[in-house]
C-alpha cells in the first residue's frame, strides 16, 4: 500500500460516489423498506432482521448497535486497516487513490506481483515432487488442505527461483526477500523446504515460511522471509486469512506457534488458527487479532518455553484488554504441540482444551503466586507488588476491577487501597523490564564475533543455540543480536547493523564490528562453539548458587523478589 496521507477531499468524494446498498448487499441480503433496505445483521446473530441501510449512505443495527459508513462496513466485517478499506472500496469505483506526500519512502507495491509469480512457482514444484508430496501425506496433510493454504515447494539448488523468476529482475527478487545477496552474489532465500505462503487480510502474499521436511537436516526448522515494504512480521498473523474465509464470523481464534501446527489443525476441521511468525505473541498481534473477535485463546506446549511464552502474551495483551474481550491459555502436556496432539488424540480432544482454556485473570494470578507462602505476610506483600504494575495498565472495565477484588482477597486487604497503589505504581521501576547485565569478557568475545561473522551461529546445534540464547536472554546486547541471528540464519553483518539503526545500541555494535579478529574462519568457528559451551555452562553454575542461595535465605524478600524477576 502506498505510503502518505490519504487527502480528506478524496475520501469524502468516494463515500459520495460509492452506493451503499450494493457494498452492503453484496455481503448482506437486503429487502427494501420504503427509501431504505433492511436485513439479518452480519455482526451479531438474530433471527429478525434489526439492521437497517439507509439511502443517505450509512447503516445501524437496532439490535447490536452497529453502525458507521461504507469504509466502517468493510473493516468490521473484513477487519480491515482504514486505509485498505478506502482501497478497496475505491476499487470497486475504478479510483485510484492519491497520497498526500509522507515524511518516508514510499513503499515499492509491485512487490505483491512479485511474491505472487514466486508463490505459483512454488506451488508448480510441490506439485512435480514426489517426495515432499509424500512428507506432507504423512504428517496427514490432504491434497485439499494444501491448496487452501497455498503450500509449495523451494527446490534444493542456489538459484533455482532466481533462475525462473530472472525475468522480473533481481533486484525485485532482493527487495521481496526472495534472494539473499552475499558476497557480491544473490541467491534463493528458501532451498529445499516446504513452503507456506503468509498472506494480509487482503488474501495478497506477502512474504513466505520454509520449514525443512528432510530428515538429519541440520538447519533451522523454520525460515521466515525478512521484513520487506509489505511485510512486517511485529503484526501479521499466519492463517488469519485463511481462518476468515472458512470461518464469515468468527467466535474465537486459537494462536499456536508454527506454520504446521496451524495447518494440523484446519485440517481436522479447526480452522480458526493462527501463528506468529517466529516473535513471541506482542501487542499489536493482539490489537490486530481484537478487530475480528473477542475471544481469543493462546495454546503452547507445556514445557518451559510454552510457559515463558504464555506469560509473555499475558504481559503483551494486557494494555489491549477492553471491555469484552477475552483472553484464555492452554498448556498441552509436555512433548506435544498441536500437531501431533490433534493427530493422536483427535480434533473432540483439543476443542475440549479449549473449552476449557485457563482466563487471563488466573492465568495471571496463578503464575505469579508461584513459590509464595500467602500465608507470610511478606509473601502476600510480594504478591501485591509483582501484580500492581501490570494491573494498572488493563483498561477499565469488569477484569480490572475482578482481578482487584481476587488479588485483594488473596493477600488479605482492601481492593480500594490496592487500586490507589496500582494508580501510583504506573511509573514506577517495578513496571520497566530489568537493566541488561553487563556483558563479561566471554559475553564480549562472543558477541564481537556474532557481529563480524553471523553465520557462526550455525555451526551449533539446535539445542546448543537454544542454551545460548537463553543464557544470554538478560545480558546487554548479546541477547538482541542472538535472538535477531536465530530469526534471521542468512544475515550478514551490514543487514545485522541495519536492524539496529536508530537504537541506542548501534554505535557499540558498529564498534565491535570494525574491530579485527585476525583469525581464519575455521579458528573463529572453533572458538565461538568452545566460548558458547563456557557461557551456557557458566549461566548454569550462577543459576545453581543462586538457588541454592534463595533456599538457605528464603526468609529473605529481597531474595524471592530477584527469583521471581528472573522469572518473569
Amino acid at each position: 500500500m502506498a505510503g502518505g496521507m490519504i487527502p480528506q477531499s478524496f475520501i469524502n468524494g468516494l463515500l459520495d460516489r460509492v452506493d451503499i446498498v450494493e457494498v452492503v448487499g453484496a455481503r448482506v441480503q437486503l429487502r427494501r423498506a420504503g427509501a431504505n433496505h433492511m436485513g439479518l445483521c452480519p455482526f451479531h446473530e438474530e433471527k429478525t432482521p434489526s439492521f437497517h441501510v439507509y439511502a443517505d449512505g450509512h447503516y445501524h443495527c437496532y439490535g447490536c448497535g452497529a453502525h458507521g459508513t461504507p469504509i466502517s462496513f468493510l473493516m468490521d466485517l473484513d477487519g480491515l486497516e482504514f486505509p485498505e478499506a478506502v482501497e478497496a472500496l475505491a476499487a470497486q469505483v475504478g479510483l485510484e487513490v492519491p497520497r498526500e506526500r509522507a515524511a518516508g519512502k514510499r513503499p515499492d507495491e509491485s512487490l505483491y506481483d512479485v511474491l505472487t509469480a514466486a508463490n505459483e512457482r512454488f506451488q508448480a514444484w510441490l506439485r512435480e515432487d514426489a517426495g515432499a508430496r509424500a512428507y506432507l501425506a504423512e504428517r496427514g496433510v490432504a491434497a485439499a488442505t494444501i491448496e487452501t493454504f497455498g503450500i509449495g515447494l523451494a527446490p534444493a539448488g542456489w538459484e533455482r527461483l532466481k533462475t525462473a523468476l530472472h525475468g522480473l529482475g533481481q533486484d525485485k527478487l532482493l527487495a521481496a526477500g526472495l534472494l539473499v545477496a552475499r558476497d557480491d552474489r544473490a541467491y534463493d532465500r528458501f532451498r529445499d523446504r516446504i513452503v507456506f505462503p503468509i498472506r494480509d487480510t487482503r488474501g495478497r502474499v506477502i512474504g513466505f515460511g520454509g520449514r525443512i521436511y528432510k530428515p538429519d537436516d541440520e538447519q533451522p526448522k523454520y525460515l521466515n522471509s525478512p521484513e520487506t515494504d509489505v511485510f512486517k512480521k511485529g503484526r501479521e498473523l499466519y492463517g488469519l486469512f485463511e481462518a476468515r474465509r472458512a470461518e464469515r464470523r468468527l467466535a474465537s481464534v486459537v494462536v499456536v506457534e508454527g506454520y504446521m501446527d496451524v495447518v494440523a489443525l484446519a485440517q481436522h476441521g479447526v480452522g480458526n488458527a493462527v501463528a506468529t511468525l517466529g516473535t513471541a505473541i506482542g501487542q499489536a498481534h493482539f490489537e490486530r487479532l481484537y478487530r475480528h473477535v473477542d475471544d481469543v485463546v493462546c495454546c503452547f506446549d507445556g514445557d518451559a518455553a510454552g510457559r515463558d511464552a504464555a506469560w509473555k502474551a499475558v504481559k503483551a495483551a494486557f494494555p489491549v484488554l477492553s471491555e469484552g474481550r477475552q483472553l484464555r491459555f492452554v498448556l498441552l502436556p509436555e512433548g506435544e504441540d498441536p500437531d501431533t496432539l490433534i493427530r493422536n488424540r483427535g480434533a473432540e480432544d483439543f476443542q475440549q482444551r479449549v473449552r476449557d482454556a485457563v482466563s487471563v485473570g488466573d492465568h495471571f494470578l496463578g503464575h505469579l503466586q508461584e513459590g509464595l507462602d500467602l500465608q507470610r505476610l511478606d509473601h502476600r506483600a510480594l504478591l501485591c507488588d509483582l501484580a500492581l504494575p501490570m494491573l494498572a495498565q488493563l483498561p477499565a472495565g469488569a477484569l480490572r476491577t475482578m482481578l482487584f477484588a481476587a488479588l485483594a482477597r488473596l493477600a488479605q486487604t482492601d481492593a480500594a487501597a490496592l487500586e490507589r497503589q496500582a494508580h501510583s505504581a504506573t511509573a514506577a521501576p517495578m513496571a520497566s523490564a530489568p537493566a541488561p547485565r553487563p556483558l563479561t569478557k566471554l559475553g564480549g568475545r562472543l558477541l564481537q564475533l556474532l557481529v563480524r561473522a553471523p553465520q557462526l551461529l550455525q555451526c551449533l546445534d539446535a539445542a546448543s543455540a537454544r542454551s545460548l540464547a537463553t543464557a544470554a536472554a538478560g545480558d546487554e546486547l548479546l541477547g538482541d543480536v542472538l535472538d535477531y541471528v536465530q530469526r534471521e540464519p542468512d544475515v550478514d553483518t551490514a543487514a545485522l547493523l541495519g536492524r539496529f539503526l536508530g537504537d541506542s545500541a548501534y554505535d557499540r555494535l558498529a564498534a565491535v564490528a570494525a574491530e579485527p579478529i585476525l583469525l581464519p574462519p575455521t579458528a573463529c568457528a572453533e572458538e565461538f562453539a568452545a566460548g558458547a559451551r563456557r557461557y551456557v555452562a557458566e549461566h548454569e553454575r550462577q543459576a545453581r548458587a543462586a538457588m541454592r542461595d534463595a533456599v538457605r535465605q528464603s526468609n529473605s524478600l529481597a531474595d524471592l523478589q530477584r527469583l521471581r524477576d528472573a522469572r518473569q
